[in-house]
């Protein structure tokens, strides 16, 4: 996931231990490492989640280390759009995700990849209109066991050919009384 949503979900007391130590920027033509401590958290700035854009663009990878211990690294990646003014985070699992970048993190960015070729605006992914996500699936709830575990109409329709059969019985085979005289 991207620097920024991982930078948002470290714990208040561990905030300290927790910081960018390294960017790796790349474009088409070579790669640039940062490693200034102002630098690294102006590259790390970004605003929420937006559409993703329609069209692709110009785009720089990033490889941001985070030290999270005494000789702890992790490592996430992520994509930045000048012309556009967006961050790209990517995730395997979720797709991408775009923000917009700060205005400090945009100034940054565009000292930083001064010089170097993008790479091409088709290889840009997760452009295009957004996709559908899931996040939670809840199924109805189960109806409660009734004794038996059958339906009742087929007895109900049973009774009813049994009324009529002998409805029709009845009405043949025996006789009518005639209506008295008077």
């Amino acid at each position: 996931m991207c620097t920024v949503l991982a930078l948002s979900l470290v714990p208040a007391g561990a905030a300290a231990a927790k910081e960018p130590v390294r960017a790796k920027v790349c474009g088409a033509s070579d790669c640039r490492t940062v490693k200034d401590r102002q630098a690294l958290l102006a590259l790390s700035e970004g605003g929420p989640p937006t559409d993703p854009p329609k069209h692709g663009a110009g785009w720089y990878s990033v490889l941001m280390t985070i030290q999270i211990g005494d000789d702890q690294f992790d490592q996430f990646r992520s994509a930045i759009v000048p012309s556009l003014g967006l961050l790209r985070g990517s995730d395997a699992g979720e797709g991408y995700v775009f923000m917009p970048a700060t205005d400090r993190a945009a100034g940054e960015y565009r000292r930083v990849t001064r010089g170097l070729a993008p790479f091409p605006a088709a290889t840009l992914k997760g452009v295009g209109a957004p996709k559908a996500r899931v996040d939670e699936v809840v199924l109805p709830a189960a109806e409660p066991h009734q004794d038996g575990g059958s339906s009742p109409l087929p007895w109900i329709a049973g009774g009813v050919v049994l009324l009529g059969l002998a409805g029709v019985l009845i009405r043949h085979r025996l006789p009518w009384p005639k209506p008295a005289e008077g």
